[in-house]
């Protein structure tokens, strides 16, 4: 079984942005995000996405105001974002994202950490680190603002294989497996070449973070507010300090 480092950078990376539908979509997705939920720089502007790929989140923020760090370990991801940010405020850092701390300013407006990045750590205790550490750097009145997917359900078995994107040279798929903590990923993708079809296949490991246990340890952490919303799998917890 690949580690996450290992997993992206011999399958996934590659093909990131094609699997999410492309860039152009999900930026413009995390504009109306960070709109709609009223994120803007109010304070001293200094932000950070945590497991940030090519940007999808970083990109609107700069364009609203915010200078941002930009923390990823795939160096194949990072050089999108590099490609991508066109002169805007975004210092990327190949980095750990338990590590952050070391890698921003003294004091943050907003800390972002999106996609599915957070079951990327190895168990609840990094989960529960990192979400401490974030409000120590905090600003008073900064926010935070998390998406990860909930894998506490067990997807009945005749479900588990879950097609994902396909065109007329590449097809992608997934089949889940559970783990005690962890669902464990299956990735398959099959690419079309002067051979014809090869397949690329690998697996690692999510923590299945229940988004209530999640809430708990914000509120326990001394954020003042914080409200959770869940829609097809996916929670969405924006706290504020």
């Amino acid at each position: 079984m690949a580690d996450v480092t290992g997993h992206y950078q011999d399958l996934l990376a590659g093909v990131y942005t094609w699997l999410c539908g492309g860039a152009d979509a999900r930026i413009a997705d995390n504009r109306k995000f960070f709109d709609a939920n009223g994120i803007v720089p109010r304070g001293c502007g200094n932000a950070v996405d945590l497991g940030c790929g090519p940007g999808f989140q970083s990109i609107p923020l700069a364009e609203i105001g915010f200078a941002v760090t930009a923390i990823d370990l795939s160096e194949i991801l990072l050089a999108e974002l590099e490609a991508r940010r066109a002169g805007l405020n975004i210092a990327t850092v190949r980095a750990d994202l338990s590590d952050f701390a070391g890698h921003i300013p003294e004091r943050l407006e907003l800390a972002v950490c999106m996609g599915d990045t957070l079951t990327h750590l190895a168990g609840f205790g990094e989960v529960e680190r990192l979400l401490r550490g974030i409000h120590g750097r905090l600003e008073k009145g900064g926010k935070m603002a998390l998406t990860f997917r909930n894998f506490t359900n067990e997807i009945p078995r005749g479900d588990r294989f879950i097609p994902v994107r396909s065109d007329e040279n590449a097809l992608f798929g997934c089949f889940l497996e559970y783990e005690g903590d962890f669902a464990i990923v299956h990735d398959l993708l099959y690419t079309r070449g002067a051979a014809g079809w090869e397949l690329k296949k690998s697996f690692y490991k999510k923590l299945r973070i229940s988004p209530a246990w999640a809430m708990l340890v914000i509120e326990s952490a001394g954020y003042r507010t914080a409200a959770l919303r869940e829609e097809r799998g996916l929670a969405t917890i924006i706290a504020e300090k």
